[in-house]
C-alpha cells in the first residue's frame, strides 16, 4: 500500500509538471495579434487654387468599380483612398458639395510591390503612382502627385500621413 501511494505521488508530480509545461509553451508560443492594418492608402489633401492654402471641402467619394461610398459629406482636409491590391488603377468619383452639384471622376495608375510587415500582420501591398487624370471638368481645377511612394497603412483617426496627392479647387 505504501508502494503505491508513493508511485501515485511521483506520477502526480511529473503530470504538474507536464501540465506547467504544457501552459508555459502555449502562453510564449503564440504570436502576438497585429495591431496595424495590412491595406495602403492614397493619401489625399485638398487645397485652394487662389491661394495655395490647404482647405476643407465637404466631400463625398465613391469607388467606380466598386460602387462604395468612401465618404459621405463631412468637411475634410485629407481622406484615404484604399489601394486595390488586385489592379494596377482605381478610380474614384469625387463630389465637393460646397463648389458644385457634379461630381468629378479621378483615375490613379499605379505599379503595385508586396511588401513584409511582420508574421502576425502578413504582407502588405505597396504602390508607386503612375499617373493621375481627371475624366471631368467640374469643381477640381488641379491634381498634382506629391509623392509618388504609398507607403500609408495606417488607418487610426487623428495620425499625420505623409501625402501623395493634391486636389486643387
Amino acid at each position: 500500500m505504501m508502494y503505491i501511494r508513493s508511485v501515485v505521488t511521483w506520477m502526480f508530480k511529473i503530470l504538474m509538471w507536464v501540465v506547467i509545461a504544457s501552459m508555459a509553451w502555449v502562453t510564449y508560443s503564440c504570436d502576438e495579434f497585429c495591431e496595424e492594418s495590412n491595406r495602403t492608402a492614397v493619401v489625399v489633401n485638398f487645397f485652394s487654387s487662389e491661394n495655395d492654402a490647404s482647405m476643407t471641402v465637404n466631400v463625398t467619394i465613391k469607388g467606380i468599380e466598386n460602387d462604395s461610398t468612401l465618404y459621405q459629406q463631412g468637411g475634410r482636409m485629407q481622406v484615404l483612398l484604399p489601394v486595390n491590391p488586385a489592379a494596377d488603377m482605381m478610380s474614384f468619383s469625387i463630389n465637393n458639395a460646397n463648389d458644385t452639384l457634379y461630381a468629378d471622376t479621378i483615375t490613379i495608375r499605379y505599379t503595385r510591390q508586396i511588401g513584409f510587415i511582420s508574421s502576425e500582420c502578413g504582407c502588405v501591398t505597396f504602390a508607386e503612382i503612375q499617373d493621375v487624370s481627371k475624366q471631368t471638368e467640374n469643381s477640381i481645377s488641379d491634381i498634382i502627385v506629391t509623392n509618388h511612394k504609398v507607403t500609408t497603412v495606417s488607418y487610426r483617426e487623428n495620425v499625420i500621413n505623409a501625402e501623395n496627392i493634391r486636389i486643387y479647387y
